[in-house]
């Protein structure tokens, strides 16, 4: 609970403080679509993953997937606006695409993230027999690892982003986004058990959990 508690107050620390930013900082558009859309799908995203780890009722896990999916589709659509807003301003601009490790890793944060939400819909509405072979634990815990991985390299293009020039014109006060990085990360990571990654062995006669 302590945990749930800590990451959802570093979640709010970090994004509190970039949608403070944004509305202080000059409109520019279509850039400043920038900076709100990839907030609200780094914000969003976040969110529909902590959503899954505190719950261990089945009834209630059924309905927390549901959500999770919902959000996570929600949040590639803010990625998308805010991909598109970005690089539309670059044409404007006449400067260069992907030049910077913040867009290096935003891209692959966006085509990772993409990736994995199609899983995800893959996992809970395919046929049961189309990956019956593999085994659905298996295919749960690829989504679930490949999850943790996908927020990972979300929340490495967020670091990036409060280094860009951008940021530190409008607010150059990296340490206040750190502290809410650190607190999600121990938050989350701390929720993160064997169990869920199923690194420990099961019981016999216990049945894999449906995705």
């Amino acid at each position: 609970m302590l945990l749930a508690i800590l990451s959802q107050l570093g979640l709010f620390v970090y994004f509190g403080t970039l949608a403070a930013v944004t509305a202080k900082a000059p409109w520019v558009y279509p850039y400043s679509w920038h900076p709100i859309c990839m907030g609200l799908y780094g914000f969003v995203a976040t969110e529909a993953i902590l959503l899954l780890q505190p719950i261990e009722k089945g009834s209630h896990k059924r309905v927390a997937r549901t959500w999770h999916g919902l959000l996570h589709t929600l949040a590639f659509v803010f990625a998308a606006c805010g991909f598109i807003a970005i690089y539309v301003n670059k044409d404007l601009l006449h400067k260069e695409h992907f030049h910077t490790n913040h867009a290096y890793f935003g891209c692959a944060a966006v085509f990772i993230f993409l990736l994995q939400v199609i899983f995800g819909f893959f996992v809970a509405y395919a046929p049961r027999a189309i990956y019956q072979w593999i085994g659905q634990a298996r295919i749960v815990r690829i989504h679930r690892v490949a999850g943790y991985v996908s927020i990972a390299v979300v929340w490495a293009t967020l670091w990036l982003a409060v280094l860009t020039s951008w940021m530190k014109k409008n607010f150059d006060h990296e340490w206040v986004f750190a502290l809410g990085m650190g607190m999600l990360a121990v938050g989350l990571v701390g929720q993160i058990t064997p169990s869920r990654l199923y690194a420990r062995s099961r019981t016999a006669g216990h049945q894999p959990e449906r995705p």
